[in-house]
């Protein structure tokens, strides 16, 4: 019985302990709450809002002519934070700005009471201001920076993308990250739930912009490149696509495109694959596109003459030490020097790059860059795979020399006839020309560099008239023609290797050219990855992208065309024709021209593509070009308003 006792009041003691245990936390929570409530909400939203820490605002990333390519931009973030209390009516007026279901944004308003929850972020300045005019307690507007890239896909492998963080993951972002972010200064910021920092106001005045960088590339001629190569990859169902398109005389990249490609703006909704810079990642066996180089070395090295002829076996030729013949698309009997190059006979190129010889051949393919990589400014460039010769058999002397058992880049193939085009001279090739900071102060040049002469201006010139037969109606690239403007290249159609062998049905076509012949103006390279179906010579598959390419470019690099003399046969295109008279002849009258504040579209019927954009010399349309030779159809029609944000369409077609 007195154990019972004494268990009863041990219970009664430890209930009371609890229970005053229970009242004091209690009591506390009361305290901070009721009594206290209004400080200790200032004291949290002053220990999540007022943290310092050292931001910077990231420079843009221009083209050569100032055309902003990556940039940083205040952006909205929305939340729902502390205190909140909860309304239905809420959901119905903040969805339709959001662009969010009101349901969906309902229930999240509902859940979690009023802990703090991202609703939106990205919005834009006017979408901002009339949240902030709902004046809805607990529901917040925090700027923070967000990078944007205004031209979207264009020249996305080159620029690359920096993350969340504002750090630079990939391309000229990664690289030139330092730079572009810029010396750090303190803020005061917020961080959120995650730890994720976004600045606490807009006055963001007071923070260093970071460096701007300046690249070599074209906007224009990068978004041609870019639609042509999409539309041939496109058009064969290839697997991909490269085009890389340099000026030969300072080294400078003008173009450098990709297919598969992505949108910096969306890089998580791209696969890994489409990011990746084939044209400096990618090794290939450059096939006939490496004739050039061993002709010319011969050439340079007074082993063999232009007008030399060279015996090709009726297209079987064996090789001492190996048990399968080399073997031409044709049997050739005897062919000179030019002939070699024009038809791309495999058993005459053998035979020329047997009389130069292993050492002298590597040494030549060294000096035009294949051993090495060219050390541009983008990320993750590799060097070409060459054999050091003391390692060549007899075979791979003859095989390299028509483009087997060698791999090389794009960049590096785009380099090499860049050389021949520069009359034997090699350039550094560069993508970036300067980094300014936010003054406009340059930072650092990336001077023009000359590293070589490869071989003499004569070879080059002999070079450049043999390549421009391969064009020429006979050529293996005839369809690589350009109407009235000489242009000269060579053709590639290399099996892809694989299990030790050659595939019997995967491809890799190429070509590789510049225009005009006798001064070049930019080297267009262009490779098309595993084309489907019956064909896939690069004659038929990548020439004509070359062709595309340069007639689209010719007006806006100002190259004139050297159109044949009026004839009869051609003064009948330009004649009215019964039933359509009217509309000839007021085409051609003197065309009107967009003047200065007029915001009228001039008639630019009839006028070649040159003409038409002078014409419309000061208006900063958005033009797209379909078609060459003269205008006969555009859009908006003429007298139709204009002005700097309107979208140009122009129909060019050869007859009138």
């Amino acid at each position: 019985m007195r154990s019972r006792n004494r268990f009863s009041a041990n219970l009664f003691w430890v209930a009371a302990c609890c229970a005053l245990g229970g009242a004091s936390i209690v009591g506390r929570m009361t305290f901070l709450t009721v009594v206290r409530g209004d400080q200790m909400l200032e004291a949290g939203l002053r220990e999540k809002c007022h943290d310092s820490v050292h931001m910077a605002y990231r420079g843009p990333i221009v083209d050569r002519n100032g055309v902003v390519l990556a940039t940083t931009v205040s952006a909205s973030m929305v939340s729902r934070e502390r205190p909140y209390v909860y309304d239905r009516a809420h959901a119905a007026v903040l969805a339709p700005l959001l662009g969010q279901d009101p349901a969906r944004l309902d229930e999240r308003l509902r859940e979690g009471g009023d802990s703090f929850l991202w609703l939106s972020n990205g919005v834009d300045e006017d979408t901002a201001t009339a949240i902030r005019n709902l004046t809805i307690p607990g529901v917040g507007i925090h700027v923070s920076q967000q990078r944007s890239y205004p031209q979207g896909l264009t020249a996305a492998h080159v620029i690359g993308f920096a993350g969340r963080d504002s750090k630079g993951l990939e391309g000229v972002e990664k690289l030139f990250d330092n730079q572009i972010r810029g010396e750090s200064v303190t803020v005061n910021v917020c961080k959120d739930i995650y730890g994720r920092v976004f600045l606490s106001n807009s006055e963001d005045t007071g923070m260093n912009r970071g460096a701007t960088v300046h690249l070599t590339l074209d906007a224009t001629l990068q978004s041609i490149a870019e639609t042509e190569l999409a539309k041939q990859v496109a058009a064969v169902h290839a697997a991909a696509g490269a085009v890389v398109m340099m000026d030969p005389h300072t080294g400078e990249i003008l173009a450098l495109a990709n297919v598969p490609t992505f949108d910096p703006n969306e890089v998580e909704a791209s696969p890994s694959a489409a990011r990746r810079n084939r044209i400096v990642t990618d090794l290939f066996e450059p096939g006939s596109t490496m004739k050039p180089f061993v002709v010319a070395g011969a050439l340079d090295a007074g082993l063999i003459k232009q007008e030399d002829k060279f015996f090709c076996d009726n297209g079987r030729f064996y090789v001492e030490g190996w048990h399968k013949p080399i073997r031409d698309h044709h049997p050739y009997g005897w062919l000179d020097t030019t002939g070699v190059i024009r038809v791309s006979s495999n058993i005459c190129s053998a035979k020329i790059g047997l009389i130069l010889g292993p050492h002298r051949l590597y040494d030549y393919l060294s000096a035009f860059g294949f051993d090495r990589p060219t050390h541009i400014e983008m990320v993750g460039e590799r060097r070409g795979l060459v054999l050091p010769p003391d390692k060549w058999r007899k075979i791979h002397n003859t095989t390299i020399s028509f483009g087997q058992g060698i791999s090389v880049t794009a960049l590096q193939l785009a380099t090499a006839y860049a050389t021949l085009a520069n009359d034997g001279v090699r350039m550094q090739p560069r993508i970036v020309q300067r980094v300014t900071d936010q003054y406009g102060s340059t930072l650092k040049y990336f001077p023009l560099q000359e590293e070589r002469r490869v071989v003499s201006a004569e070879v080059a010139r002999q070079m450049r008239q043999m390549m421009a037969t391969v064009v020429a109606k006979g050529g293996t690239a005839a369809r690589a023609q350009i109407d009235g403007v000489p242009a000269a290249g060579k053709t590639g159609t290399a099996q892809k290797a694989e299990h030790g062998g050659y595939s019997s049905d995967r491809w890799l076509a190429s070509f590789a050219g510049f225009f005009p012949v006798e001064n070049p103006r930019v080297v267009v390279v262009i490779m098309i990855d595993e084309p489907k179906g019956a064909v896939h010579y690069g004659g038929l598959i990548a020439a004509p992208v070359f062709k595309a390419i340069a007639e689209d470019s010719l007006d806006y690099l100002g190259v004139e065309r050297e159109l044949p003399p009026p004839s009869d046969e051609i003064d009948r295109y330009f004649s009215p024709r019964p039933g359509d008279a009217a509309e000839l002849l007021e085409a051609a009258g003197p065309p009107t021209t967009l003047q200065p504040g007029s915001g009228v579209m001039p008639d630019l019927r009839g006028l070649p593509l040159r003409s038409a954009m002078k014409a419309l010399g000061d208006c900063n349309c958005d033009v797209h070009v379909e078609g060459h030779g003269f205008v006969v159809a555009h859009e908006p029609a003429a007298g139709h308003p204009l002005d700097t944000s309107s979208s140009v369409s122009l129909k060019l077609a050869q007859n009138l």
